[in-house]
């Protein structure tokens, strides 16, 4: 998550990737990830059952914010990149672009902090959400605050903050979000409630998911419905280490900073902050081994549009068309 990237104008001396590679492997991997979305996306709207399931809603909304962000936020990275500029240099672009980019990432992390909590509930109290109030209660209204939380506050405090936002011509960075630069408790907050807290509770969710999953499965061997939440916790473990993998460094270096060292892990910060932006194309990768008889799926998925094409109709065909019609009506 990239909210405090923005402080860090400290230059630093060491090897860095150019912005031609990272253009070069962001653009590629958000190449990669438009058929992956477009797959996923096909398979959630084509099974009614997928999408009925309560513990798949967070992996859709999931899906959808990382497709938003693949399409919004990671172009104009992209456009940084490829010219080294903000453009347009206006600072109603740093509006929009702060607010897509830190909206989106805590959605995405809010979401993945309740899923990694919800799994326990759908894997030892599946019964839990048999009554309607216990549905709305524990599975709707959070999904719904994941959701609507951030999209107010951002538009608080992006666009309504009593501070002066700019586009700073000599360096072209936007300086929009202009509450993290005069309001410490609000830097401080940020960077705790919608950062630390929720990589620390994502990761001790998961790891209490893990050994509870390894003692039942001890206890009651085969007994225990494996094959059902066998995807439910794959699922969300490959998602949880893609965000680990992608952002887990930069928050290191950030508590780092924070608790110890203003200076701790500065030299690695250009490494790390690139890095977090791979996480929104890689998602839909993350769900593709979970989905069952992936490989006939994705046949079914490529050659759809050859199966519904229309024929050219000759006068065999009409002929027997119109038989088959006398045939019905008989």
């Amino acid at each position: 998550m990239n909210n405090t990237t923005t402080t860090i104008s400290v230059p630093v001396h060491g090897f860095y990737p150019s912005r031609p590679i990272q253009f070069g492997i962001l653009l590629s991997l958000t190449i990669l990830s438009i058929p992956c979305f477009t797959f996923v996306f096909y398979h959630t709207l084509c099974n009614r059952t997928f999408y009925r399931v309560l513990g798949n809603h967070v992996i859709i909304l999931l899906l959808i914010s990382n497709s938003i962000q693949t399409f919004t936020d990671v172009p104009m990275r992209l456009s940084y990149y490829f010219t080294g500029t903000i453009w347009p240099r206006t600072v109603h672009y740093c509006y929009f672009y702060y607010f897509i980019d830190f909206y989106l990432f805590t959605t995405c992390f809010l979401l993945i902090t309740w899923a990694s909590f919800e799994r326990h509930i759908f894997i030892f109290h599946p019964q839990f959400f048999n009554r309607f109030s216990a549905r709305v209660i524990g599975h709707y209204i959070p999904l719904t605050f994941c959701i609507v939380y951030p999209l107010i506050y951002y538009t608080i405090f992006i666009f309504f903050y009593p501070c002066k936002s700019y586009y700073d011509e000599e360096t072209s960075l936007c300086v929009a979000a202009c509450y993290l630069w005069v309001s410490t408790v609000m830097a401080l907050y940020e960077q705790i409630a919608h950062g630390f807290a929720l990589m620390f509770l994502i990761f001790m969710f998961n790891i209490m998911l893990f050994f509870r999953i390894i003692r039942q499965k001890r206890r009651m061997g085969r007994q225990m419905t494996w094959n059902k939440n066998r995807n439910m916790a794959i699922q969300l473990f490959s998602i949880c280490f893609l965000l680990f993998l992608t952002n887990g460094g930069y928050f290191l270096v950030q508590l780092g900073q924070m608790l110890w060292n203003p200076k701790f892990g500065q030299e690695f910060l250009k490494w790390l902050f690139p890095l977090s932006m791979c996480m929104p194309p890689l998602t839909p990768l993350m769900c593709l081994h979970t989905i069952h008889n992936l490989t006939e799926k994705i046949k079914r998925f490529v050659y759809c549009g050859k199966h519904n094409a229309v024929a050219p109709l000759t006068a065999t065909n009409a002929k027997h068309m119109t038989l088959t019609n006398i045939r019905r009506h008989y």
